[in-house]
């Protein structure tokens, strides 16, 4: 028998001896974290309503559904989030290589002498590296879990953006509104300066008459002041977060929604669980996190090589040149180094994993049960507010300008009368702006439109 077969046994052995090895080191992990707890380790896309983005060139008005499409393609928060997913395809781009290692080439040339006479040794070596135990298809299915892990992150910001542009589009529609009610405070001051004014110059009334109503008039005019640069200030702060060319928008044009009450809170934990893009994103995580410990685990496996050698030799005679052509194989023994270290890096980012999906699920059920309990309670105090006061408050300003046309109170009366008034109908849109500002919230945690969970669409 050659000498190369006669120590293949042994050489065979030494290599299952250590596959034993690096295979007993990997099977001695004790449980891992159960994947899809919760929901299912699949991108689930966000609500976004269809339609091309419109042209800021040519657009007059932007209706809500105008807002949303065109956030979705140019927040800037969601271009920074594709931008950081795209990094993630570099990974995709390495586990496509099937080999670990590019081959080596080794060159060895140098003289030989002996007592007969001198000569010269050649030696070429070709080496490869390769992996046996499965690591190319498991570094590119634990690729393709990173990768769907940041698609779940851009999807997660954009119905961030898609909750935050929807809430600032009912605050601005709220803020027109709260404007034109100071508007109408304004006028009413400004009639009675000038009812005041006339009859302080008929010497009917004190001229301290009309101090108090010169004051009315302030006070009304800045409340009229603070609510359009309230208005403005939201709307500039709508134009940075949809991504518009320039901080002016357009007008903006709709009807604000009906106030109902929540959906039952079993209805939309349910719901939150499945669609909400951060628990889709944390059992991605845990997806991830296997495959990673799965890569790690059989990276502690060995990597044997395989060479190709050609060796000549000559000496000093016409036919003393001798060639050889080799094929060697060497593989490491895993007694000391077994990627311990990889593999305890992976299990512990894994066990975070898990704990932070617990911690998201928590945390959300918390913030969906307070917000559900804010927005029924925001119905009720909207409730209190709509009586006869508020709905009719032209009509009421006209009867106080009346009854003091006709003497019936005085001006200090009116302006009791006008600040309680204005108070109440400010509490009012307090209250409106708290209620569809906790829709906006109760929407963006259950993770999808709730509304058509109701008869009505608020």
């Amino acid at each position: 028998m050659p000498p190369l077969w006669r120590h293949l046994p042994a050489f065979l052995t030494t290599i299952a001896s250590s596959l034993l090895l690096a295979s007993v080191a990997s099977a001695s992990d004790p449980a891992l974290p159960p994947t899809e707890r919760y929901a299912p380790d699949a991108p689930l896309k966000p609500y976004i309503p269809a339609g091309e983005p419109v042209d800021p060139a040519q657009v007059s008005t932007l209706s809500l559904n105008a807002l949303l499409v065109y956030a979705d393609r140019h927040s800037p928060r969601i271009e920074s989030a594709r931008a950081r997913a795209a990094t993630v395809d570099a990974e995709r781009q390495r586990a496509r290589i099937f080999f670990p290692d590019n081959p080596e080439l080794s060159l060895g040339l140098g003289p030989q002498r002996s007592a007969e006479g001198g000569g010269t040794e050649l030696e070429i070596a070709l080496e490869q590296r390769f992996e046996i135990a499965g690591e190319p298809g498991l570094r590119r299915r634990a690729a393709a879990d990173r990768q769907r892990l940041a698609e779940a992150g851009v999807d997660d910001v954009r119905w961030e953006v898609h909750v935050e542009t929807h809430r600032l589009f009912v605050d601005v529609l709220l803020a027109e509104e709260r404007t034109q009610q100071a508007e109408q405070f304004v006028a009413f001051a400004r009639t009675l300066r000038d009812i005041a004014s006339r009859q302080v110059e008929a010497g009917e009334l004190s001229p301290l008459n009309l101090l108090v109503a010169e004051a009315d008039l302030a006070q009304t005019g800045e409340v009229l002041i603070e609510a359009r640069q309230g208005a403005e200030a939201l709307r500039t702060q709508l134009a940075a977060e949809i991504g518009w060319p320039t901080l002016k928008l357009p007008p903006i044009h709709g009807e604000l929604p009906p106030i109902v009450a929540a959906p039952e809170l079993d209805t939309l934990l349910a719901s939150m669980a499945h669609h909400h893009p951060s628990v889709r994103m944390r059992e991605l995580a845990v997806s991830a996190g296997h495959s990673q410990l799965r890569l790690q685990e059989r990276e502690a496996w060995p990597e044997p090589t395989l060479g190709l050698v050609f060796g000549q030799e000559s000496g000093p005679g016409a036919d003393a040149t001798a060639r050889t052509l080799m094929v060697q194989l060497s593989v490491g023994l895993p007694l000391w180094h077994r990627n311990q270290e990889g593999r305890a890096r992976a299990r512990a980012e894994l066990e975070l994993a898990d704990r932070q999906r617990d911690a998201t699920i928590i945390a959300l059920r918390q913030r969906l049960t307070d917000a559900t309990h804010a927005l029924n309670a925001a119905v009720e105090r909207v409730g209190l507010y709509e009586s006869e006061v508020v709905p009719q408050l032209e009509q009421n300003l006209s009867l106080l300008q009346r009854a003091y046309e006709l003497g019936e109170v005085d001006i200090h009366q009116v302006s009791q009368t006008r600040e309680r008034l204005l108070q109440v109908t400010r509490q009012h849109l307090d209250a409106r702006q708290t209620y569809y500002e906790s829709a906006a919230l109760l929407e963006g945690l259950v993770g999808t439109n709730i509304w058509p969970l109701h008869e009505e669409t608020p």
